[in-house]
Order: C-alpha cells, then structure tokens, then sequence
C-alpha cells in the first residue's frame, strides 16, 4: 500500500468517527421522555432474594407464572432498592445534587423523616421544597404523612423471574462445628454450659442450661437465566406533579438524570442482595434491548419470558417511533447508556 493509500484510508475512519460523533451530539440534543431496560441476565450460584428461614432452612423466592409454572424470582423492592443505593452513592460524593436530612444518611423514609420546615396548609408549596432540596426524593419518591404529600418514583422494577425451564436450584448443608470435635473436650463443655440468670416470684436463681455446640443449617444455591424488566421515566425530573410546574432548571434536571443511568450501570455490573458475602452472584451474561422514547409516547414493556421478545419489541417500537437499541453484553449495555445519560430529559409543561 502506497502513503497515498494510507492517507485516503485515514482521511475515511476521520470522516466516519466524526460522523458517528455528529450522531452521538444529535441524540444527545434530543430530549428523552421514557427509557426501558428489557433483557435476560444470566445469574450463577446466587441466592439474592430468599422468602425467610424456618427452623434451620433458608426458603428461597418462589413466583408462580399464570400457566402455573413454578419459578425463582428476584423482588423489584429488591432491585429498587440496589438502585437507590448506588443512586445515592452518587449524590453523597457530588457537588451541586442536595441530598435531605434524612437521604444525607440514607433513612428508607425520605422525605418523612426531614419534614421540619415544610408548609402544612399547602400541599404544592411542599412539595416543591422537597424536590428543590433532595435528588433521591425526587427520583425515587417519598411519602409524607404530615403534611399528606407523595411522590412516584421516577425508577420502577418489575421481578427478576426465572425463564420456564431455565433455573436450577439446590440445598446446600452446612455446619458449625463443636470445639470437641477438634480435639478439646474440655474447651467444649465450657463453651456447651452457659450461665443464664433468672428470676421467678421475686427470687433469683442460677441455672445452668446445656446449649448445642453444633448447628447444621441449609442454605439455598439457585442459577439460572433471568427476565428483567425496567422503566425510568426522564420526563418527570423535578415535575411537581400537584400543579404540574416544572421546580428545577434544565440544568439541575440534567445532572439528576444522569445519576439514574450510571446507577443502572451499577445496579447491572454489580447486582446487591442476600448472602453475597458468602454468595455473590458469577455473572455469565446479559442481553436485551433499551428502548428510548423522545416524544410524549410510553415504551412497550413486553417481557423477556416470550423467546420472541426481542423482535415483538422491536417491531412495536418501530411503529410508535421509539429507538430501540439491542445489545449482547454488559459492555454493549454501558455503550449503549453512557450517551443517554448526557442527553437533556424531556420538558413538557412551561413553568
């Protein structure tokens, strides 16, 4: 190849990175109104929700499809709550995002627990002080019980559900030994006898009581492909919704914006829950569409237990004018995020 060839060849990837470029600044000017996140993830040797434990057994999360199908689930509080976490992380560790009283240490009241200050008598002057002055009570929502005062999250989860005949599970025992066991007998009796004090009638008395120096218990290992199902609703940032007045710059708007996709990032990079010390999830995989809406039209949230899910989408999104974006892999997804969280939520009343 001569240097003329290589020349024209690096005058066409300039020409195409800055046509890619200009398309990435056009999406970035366009407002969103809706973003949803629909996918299959692959978990492995997880046990992130569990029902309970009874007697010396940890029940794991059963849901029921409408077939009757019997499948493991993941909770949506469960994910909700992974997400406010690292939505918070986020603020706390910002400049210019206000975090309440309250959401400064990451009280699960919100807004209720920083009530001091907030008019009683008029409920749109209240809630324009909480959104003015807390990120996480405006996007992921609060109630108040005085004055009475609420507010829907901008974020909704639906359950993490096992695909039909794609989940495995199992019951794993395990032990904590005696100290005799080990070849101390006497350690063992001291550490069996405890002292306990009561008292009956008014007379104290001392009683030994025996206490179990071994204890088995069994804990569930579940892995499987997931449905996931997602909405985050950009439009609503800073929108008082009881006189429909926008409280916030666009600005301001903006950057809460993007702490709601970079913690999406998170939450999937990083999925939080029961027993990850001792469990955390092998993530195998993950794949699925984002569909953007920049106009007033709510995305389709057909769920990923169809096999056909994806192209359904697709074929929905092409007819209401939604951009849908498919993507193989965690990196793809994060490709696929990072611009959107630059663009400008959408404005739909003038205040």
């Amino acid at each position: 190849m001569t240097t003329q060839d290589f020349q024209r060849a690096e005058e066409r990837q300039q020409v195409s990175q800055e046509q890619s470029q200009s398309q990435a600044d056009k999406a970035v000017n366009k407002g969103v109104f809706e973003i949803a996140i629909l996918g299959r993830v692959i978990w492995n040797l997880h046990s992130l929700n569990n029902e309970g434990t009874i007697g010396n057994a940890t029940e794991p999360r059963t849901v029921v499809l409408w077939d009757g199908t019997k499948t493991d689930g993941v909770s949506g509080e469960m994910m909700k709550h992974i997400h406010a976490f690292w939505t918070w992380l986020q603020a706390k560790n910002a400049t210019g995002i206000p975090l309440c009283t309250a959401c400064q240490r990451f009280q699960p009241q919100r807004a209720d627990a920083a009530r001091v200050g907030l008019p009683s008598e008029d409920n749109a002057l209240a809630v324009k002080e909480v959104l003015s002055r807390c990120a996480l009570c405006d996007l992921h929502g609060f109630l108040v019980q005085d004055p009475p005062i609420n507010r829907q999250s901008t974020v909704e989860f639906g359950w993490i559900v096992g695909v039909r005949d794609s989940v495995h599970r199992e019951f794993h025992i395990h032990a904590r030994h005696a100290v005799a066991e080990r070849g101390a007998a006497r350690a063992a009796k001291e550490v069996a006898a405890q002292m306990v004090y009561s008292t009956s009638e008014g007379q104290k008395g001392r009683q030994k009581k025996e206490v179990a120096a071994q204890m088995v218990y069994h804990r569930p290992t579940r892995s499987g492909v997931y449905a996931l199902v997602t909405l985050y609703q950009p439009w609503r940032i800073g929108l008082n919704e009881v006189d429909y007045t926008y409280v916030l710059d666009d600005s301001q708007r903006q950057l809460r914006h993007g702490l709601i996709l970079t913690a999406y990032e998170w939450t999937f990079k990083r999925p939080d829950g029961a027993m990850i010390t001792t469990r955390l999830p092998h993530i195998e995989g993950f794949e699925g569409v984002v569909l953007v809406s920049r106009q007033p039209v709510p995305v389709p949230l057909l769920s990923p237990l169809r096999d056909d899910y994806l192209e359904r989408l697709q074929a929905l999104a092409q007819k209401q004018g939604i951009e849908a974006h498919r993507f193989g892999d965690l990196v793809k997804l994060i490709d696929i995020l990072q611009p959107l969280a630059k663009a400008q939520p959408l404005r739909l009343f003038q205040s």
